[in-house]
């Protein structure tokens, strides 16, 4: 009798823990606000930001969702913020130009700081892809904001990165 009992609290306490962890693992694709010492960007929901991951990269994020056919293992769509040298602005701009077929290229000010903002369609024998950068310069680099999307993505998960691009802004 004593063993039934156990094992039913045992159950009980299993059953507890599965739905704590599931609940916990749903939020973690939530939407949120990180806020670094050097930046703050939106997450959108649907996305998990990495913790721990690449150490070259100061934010990491990727979608829960996957691209289909020969695309399927690969992200729909992926964020990353890299800080690079002063030095290195200009030559960033310039690599990232001649990377694909640019379909917007225009500079922002906020809050009395230049940004430049740059979208390139990417196809040939890489897999087609919208790709948004956002670069903001501080008092000792600069942070680049990369945002890519598979061309499968639709115009709602197009939006939500945009809301996401918009909302990054470097510090000091």
């Amino acid at each position: 009798m004593e063993i039934l009992i156990l094992g039913i609290i045992l159950v009980a306490l299993m059953a507890w823990a599965s739905t704590r962890i599931k609940k916990n693992a749903a939020a973690a694709f939530d939407a949120e606000t990180v806020v670094e010492p050097a930046f703050t960007i939106e997450k959108p929901e649907g996305m998990l930001h990495v913790l721990n991951g690449n150490p070259e990269l100061a934010f990491e994020a990727y979608s829960k969702e996957f691209g289909t056919g020969v695309m399927s293992k690969m992200r729909l769509f992926r964020a990353e913020i890299k800080k690079l040298h002063p030095t290195g602005v200009a030559a960033k701009l310039a690599e990232i130009k001649k990377s694909g077929k640019i379909t917007d290229d225009r500079k922002e000010v906020i809050d009395g700081r230049t940004y430049h903002v740059i979208e390139i369609e990417e196809g040939g024998t890489k897999a087609p892809s919208r790709i948004k950068y956002k670069i903001g310069e501080t008092g000792d680099g600069a942070y680049v904001l990369k945002i890519r999307a598979l061309e499968e993505a639709g115009e709602a998960i197009i939006e939500k990165l945009d809301v996401m691009l918009e909302s990054f802004v470097v510090r000091d």
